[in-house]
């Protein structure tokens, strides 16, 4: 085992010591509003979740869980100190996700104070509700994309999380942030344009003995944004296939005519055995060529 890495051990639900930004780097913030039975609506911020999109969108978000006692048989209600999403989603299992600008950092610090449930973090933000059209849940105005949800499948994880799956039913993007997508300066790059935050850590203040946690975002440098270049890859598209992408390389100077014959004969004798142990000379010439084909 290498010295030079230090190796954690994370099964059974432990980390074994390791930082889960190491496992989860930073994403970036949305708030997820819900609502309860009486249509009383609760907004949080959350930084955790993906999406998976290819003619069906779905998001996958977590939220902590509440105890198999978490209701309150003899009141009728949920227990204290249960949070309000998750019991939200329990009664309605629908969500808005409005993704935060830099211009909402405030505002979501705001959303992560204990306010009271039944009292709407919208209003308490000073922001104004925006009507949904096919779930209960509102969105936020003031966030230039808000996307309604419902959820598909939820299951706990561990002995703090649920994770939901949802799909996207709905999608309303502000106007600015449409014609900004189309042909203004950061066209085709869609929510980036809003200047998105992302939750780097929770920690105490940089001065001496400061104790008061709170949570730090970071922002892209949009200066940094680079494009895969023109001298490696195939010409007419991205990707392309194997073929294509070799008689380009050829195009580039990288390898040559013979090499780029090789290379294909080498892929058709390394298809017919994929074995490593038996055919492991064929796989090392023709890995040997393509680094040569990318300048490796």
């Amino acid at each position: 085992m290498s010295t030079e890495f230090i190796h954690y051990t994370c099964e059974n639900g432990s980390l074994g010591g390791l930082h889960h930004r190491f496992i989860q780097p930073p994403q970036a913030a949305y708030f997820v509003t819900t609502c309860d039975r009486f249509g009383n609506m609760n907004t949080t911020p959350v930084t955790m979740g993906t999406c998976i999109a290819h003619n069906f969108f779905s998001f996958t978000l977590s939220n902590l869980h509440a105890p198999q006692d978490a209701w309150d048989l003899d009141k009728n209600q949920w227990r204290d100190g249960i949070k309000q999403g998750y019991a939200n989603l329990r009664e309605v299992p629908e969500c808005v996700i409005s993704w935060i600008g830099h211009d909402m950092v405030r505002e979501s610090w705001i959303a992560g104070c204990p306010v009271p449930k039944g009292i709407s973090e919208i209003d308490v933000m000073g922001c104004t509700p925006l009507p949904s059209t096919l779930v209960r849940p509102c969105g936020i105005a003031e966030c230039a994309v808000n996307l309604e949800a419902r959820v598909l499948y939820s299951h706990h994880l561990g002995a703090r999380w649920t994770n939901y799956i949802c799909e996207i039913v709905h999608a309303a993007v502000h106007r600015s942030l449409v014609e900004e997508n189309e042909s203004g300066p950061l066209a085709g790059y869609g929510m980036l344009a809003i200047d998105p935050v992302f939750e780097v850590k929770i920690a105490a203040g940089d001065k001496p003995g400061e104790q008061n946690y709170r949570l730090y975002y970071d922002r892209l440098d949009l200066s940094k944004i680079e494009r895969c270049p023109e001298d490696i890859g195939y010409d007419a598209d991205w990707i392309g296939t194997f073929e294509q992408w070799l008689r380009d390389e050829v195009g580039h100077g990288h390898i040559t005519p013979q090499e780029e014959s090789r290379a294909l004969e080498l892929k058709r004798l390394w298809e017919k055995n994929m074995d490593p142990s038996t055919n492991g000379e064929v796989r090392r010439e023709l890995t040997a060529l393509l680094k040569k084909a990318v300048g490796k």
